[in-house]
């Protein structure tokens, strides 16, 4: 209940949606990437992507960000799209919050990644098969290319997820892989060292794919050799189902943290009622006798 109340929530810190007009991979300026990643990325990470270090008689220690080089495309987008990064301070757990930056510069940044820092094939690249966030009506000049894109999009999305087609395999790996930290119903939950695993209500299937074989913060990496593309794409279809199911809670839903936490509280507070029911009958009783 304290972790519910004191971690961020979707309202307080939202990834910006994405437009369905982001720039393709071949519409970008990796000059203006490397101007990007020099201004925000390299006083953390380098600017070679290498990290920054502190040598202390041999042993090199990291002091600030660590080294990008293989990491990937999907976990810089990721982490940028999210609005995680760029981080004030890289030890800490970002919350989602809206990007600094426009999809252009986004797209130019990957660029200047893939081509300068990043080393040969390491880490894994963007799911751009994955559908990514519904366009918005701000992003277009009229209500018509507005509804040719959300068209374009939808079909897109509805393609994806109704290309898996094995719901309880997408159940079964969601409770064996991700509910023990993001919880049953998706709603997030608390880690150690005052960590949290965040809330999937928002996230975007692309999202979900990207922070799956990127591994971001304390989260483990599951490439496409530990669950394969299509199992991703049961799981992602299982998580989307969960962010449209309604919460039927009540009053005293307690943010969804599950059965058996939900019937714990419910059973202690219940349990606690009773007893203090019966000590001041008692006491009652007592001062009459």
């Amino acid at each position: 209940m304290g972790f519910a109340a004191l971690a961020p929530a979707s309202d307080e810190a939202r990834a910006q949606t994405l437009s369905a007009e982001a720039p393709s991979p071949e519409d970008v300026d990796a000059a203006n990437g490397k101007a990007i990643f020099d201004q925000t990325c390299a006083s953390c990470h380098n600017y070679d992507g290498s990290g920054t270090y502190t040598d202390e008689d041999g042993n090199r220690e990291m002091t600030n960000g660590p080294d990008l080089r293989e990491v990937g495309s999907a976990s810089v987008d990721f982490q940028v799209s999210t609005g995680r990064m760029p981080s004030m301070n890289p030890e800490a757990q970002m919350p989602r919050k809206d990007m600094v930056m426009s999809e252009q510069d986004l797209a130019d940044l990957i660029a200047y990644y893939d081509e300068s820092i990043r080393t040969d094939d390491m880490g894994a690249d963007i799911p751009y098969d994955v559908p990514d966030a519904a366009p918005e009506r701000a992003d277009f000049e009229d209500d018509e290319s507005y509804e040719v894109a959300l068209e374009e999009y939808e079909a897109e999305y509805d393609a994806y997820i109704e290309g898996a087609d094995d719901v309880d395999m997408g159940m079964k790996l969601y409770l064996t892989n991700c509910a023990h930290c993001h919880s049953w119903s998706g709603g997030g939950g608390a880690l150690t060292d005052g960590r949290w695993a965040p809330e999937l209500h928002d996230s975007t299937p692309r999202e979900i794919y990207e922070a799956m074989v990127s591994g971001p913060g304390a989260m483990p990496m599951f490439s496409d050799g530990v669950i394969t593309p299509e199992e991703k794409q049961e799981l992602i279809s299982y998580v989307k189902t969960l962010q449209a199911e309604p919460n039927a809670g009540g009053i005293f839903d307690l943010e969804r943290v599950g059965q058996v936490a939900e019937g714990f509280i419910g059973w202690t507070i219940g349990l606690s009622l009773i007893i203090a029911c019966a000590i001041w009958i008692t006491a009652k009783q007592r001062a009459h006798d």
